[in-house]
């Protein structure tokens, strides 16, 4: 476990953005505060499945269960239920979507998951989950999903502010992530990594940004992104 610094620009849009502005995110996000922060790596085919026939059956008193639920959802109220906000901040899916899920295999349609990055923003347990999601006759894809733990559940949220830590989680190999976040890589280019990611509160969350940001601009680092990105991501 390491303890962060959660940085203005997370609550950015708490202390600076108009009412109008917030009304329109789902996160729920406080002033700046010391957190300890976890990274867990998932076994190899470590799958969440369609395993829930009826919402009654739903308790999502884990992140993994939440994401059982979602790709259980048949109806657009189970939708709102696992989203923080309910119906105001859910997606709304259209009945085309719902009769794919009743009819869908369950054990060929499925995420599997490969790590979760967790924490706490203003004393609300929160975690962003990077998974591949596999369907029938569609590629592969990488995905990761922000949730937190309200109202004695984890429920899906999102909040623009959050939007590039989530690439991160998603578009980074495991074992990069894990070596910079726990600073217990003995890989030389992790270790350079960790060094400019870090103060003296530990892990910077600005400055991992500002880091993954400089593979891409003001130009491609090709050869950074292939050491550090997982190729099997977008």
């Amino acid at each position: 476990m390491k303890k962060f610094k959660l940085l203005a620009h997370i609550i950015l849009l708490v202390c600076l953005e108009s009412q109008a502005q917030q009304q329109d995110a789902n996160l729920i996000l406080s002033y700046p505060e010391e957190s300890e922060i976890s990274f867990f790596k998932y076994p190899k085919e470590t799958f969440a499945k369609a395993i829930y026939k009826s919402q009654v059956d739903v308790i999502n008193k884990y992140p993994e269960q939440l994401l059982e639920s979602i790709i259980s959802a048949i109806n657009q109220e189970w939708v709102n239920y696992n989203t923080l906000g309910g119906a105001e901040k859910a997606s709304e899916k259209k009945q085309s979507h719902f009769d794919k899920i009743k009819s869908m295999n369950r054990n060929k349609n499925y995420f599997e998951l490969a790590h979760k990055l967790t924490f706490n923003v203003g004393g609300i347990p929160t975690t962003i989950i990077k998974f591949f999601t596999h369907f029938e006759d569609t590629e592969v894809l990488s995905g990761a999903t922000v949730m937190q733990f309200v109202d004695g559940r984890w429920q899906k949220t999102s909040h623009p502010s959050l939007s590039t830590l989530s690439i991160i989680v998603m578009r980074m190999k495991s074992n990069v992530l894990e070596g910079i976040v726990l600073q217990n890589s003995n890989d030389a280019n992790v270790q350079a990594i960790t060094k400019r990611v870090t103060d003296d509160l530990g892990l910077n969350l600005a400055l991992l940004e500002k880091e993954f940001e400089s593979w891409y601009s003001p130009e491609i680092h090709k050869a950074k992104i292939e050491l550090y990105k997982d190729p099997k991501t977008w």
